[in-house]
């Protein structure tokens, strides 16, 4: 009997030590579904545009070249007016609306009122000036999550086929990080409009004082 109570008993604690696994088991498994759950849906990385050479890139961190496409990007789809300013700039303020702060779209809106009259009819265009792109100078943080972006832009507007504006202008761009609707904005970044006066170019002598946009 005595061998017999000794299979039985090691039985009875070979079932306890598979029901501890299981409890076990089924704890981690818990705690993994509740951590599943509280994780993000989404994680937004910036990643430089050249990894040929590798990068150390910090969750949350923004490279300057993404702020510097972001910021050239949507100012260019702003000041592109195919058929007529005063309604493709209508349509172009309401389409990038996620791109804007909401001072930056209301300014736009009261832009657009201030000068619709002299951009009715008018094709505008705008794009980089070649060897005057992209540069780590033409980025500055100005605060937490805020930077002014620099673009040297070739502005050119033409009225019934004859040409009314041809200009190399500099826009110091507000940028600002924005994480408010990720649907309409998978950049978390916004335009905050101009930081400070555009200036017109002369590539013989420097920057000037320019006359707007």
């Amino acid at each position: 009997m005595s061998r017999y109570d000794d299979l039985v008993h090691a039985r009875d604690r070979t079932i306890r030590l598979l029901l501890g696994g299981v409890a076990i088991l089924a704890l981690l498994l818990l705690l993994a579904l509740v951590g599943w759950s509280r994780a993000p849906e989404n994680i937004r990385l910036h990643y430089p545009p050249d990894l040929a050479a590798g990068a150390v890139q910090q969750l949350g961190d923004i490279p300057k070249v993404n702020l510097y496409t972001f910021a050239y990007y949507i100012f260019q789809q702003l000041n592109r007016w195919p058929v007529d300013g005063s309604d493709d700039y209508y349509r172009q303020i309401h389409r990038l609306r996620g791109y804007f702060t909401p001072a930056c779209f209301d300014e736009r809106l009261q832009d657009l009122e201030a000068r619709e009259r002299e951009i009715r009819g008018r094709v505008r265009s705008v794009w980089e000036i070649p060897g005057r792109g992209f540069g780590n100078q033409r980025v500055q943080a100005v605060g937490p999550n805020q930077w002014v972006v620099g673009l040297d832009l070739h502005v050119q507007e033409t009225y019934r086929g004859e040409r009314v504006k041809d200009r190399l202008i500099h826009y110091p761009l507000r940028v600002v990080a924005y994480d408010v609707d990720p649907e309409t904005n998978p950049w978390g970044l916004a335009l905050d409009c101009l930081a400070a006066a555009p200036r017109v170019i002369d590539i013989n002598s420097g920057e000037a004082a320019g006359e707007g946009t």
